[in-house]
Formats: structure tokens, C-alpha cells, sequence
């Protein structure tokens, strides 16, 4: 069985990402949007100077974090340098790492748990 991307994004890496304590918010990349107030949110297709990101996480409107999402038939260290390209073309940011402009840079096909705190109740 071969699973989109979308698909991927949509019933594996979303579901995560809401199952997480507390959980994160997933809303669309519109334009003229207030990042400033977005906490603990996941913007999908968030737009950078090179491509749209498939997860930019704020948190108390900082762009702390970029999501790569793959297909699950995708290993996901293998496109860790798009997360890398979308960080370095990331606009008003919290500073610089080098040449990336995010601090935290992720990359799933959904088939593992993100790198986050779970709840234990």
C-alpha cells in the first residue's frame, strides 16, 4: 500500500501532534496572519524565502520549530535538508544558528512519535 503524503500528514503526523499534552493546534498559513499571537501552534504551508514549510511551530508567537513531512514509504533523515532550506529562508525570526534562522528542525514520515513530551495521564 502506497500512502500520499497528504495522507501521511493528515492521519499520522496531525494525529500526533494533537495527541501530545497539551496538544498543538494545527491551523492553514493565511495571509496577513498574527503570528504573534499563536501559541502552541502548528501553520501549515507556512511560507519561507525558499518554499512553504509543512509545519512551522509557534510558541507564544516565536517560530521556534519546522516540520518536514514525508510519505511513510520516505525515510525521513534522508530530507532533513529541506527542513535546513525552509529555516534558512524563514523571515523574522528569534535569531540566528549559523546559517538557520530556526532553532529546531525536525523531519517524519509519521511512523515514529515526534521528539515531544507526552502526557502521562
Amino acid at each position: 500500500m502506497t500512502e500520499s503524503e497528504w495522507k501521511t500528514r493528515k492521519t499520522r503526523i496531525d494525529a500526533q501532534l494533537k495527541a501530545l499534552c497539551p496538544a498543538w493546534d494545527i491551523i492553514p498559513f493565511k495571509e496577513g496572519m498574527d503570528t504573534s499571537i499563536l501559541s502552541r501552534h502548528a501553520v501549515e504551508e507556512y511560507p519561507t524565502d525558499n518554499g512553504p514549510a509543512d509545519y512551522a511551530l509557534f510558541v507564544k508567537g516565536k517560530l521556534l520549530g519546522i516540520i518536514e513531512a514525508k510519505k511513510v514509504a520516505v525515510n525521513p533523515q534522508n530530507v532533513l535538508e529541506q527542513a535546513k532550506r525552509y529555516s534558512s529562508g524563514a523571515t523574522n525570526t528569534i535569531g540566528n544558528w549559523g546559517q538557520f534562522k530556526v532553532p529546531f528542525l525536525y523531519s517524519s514520515n509519521g511512523a515514529h512519535n515526534l521528539p515531544y513530551h507526552k502526557c502521562l495521564t
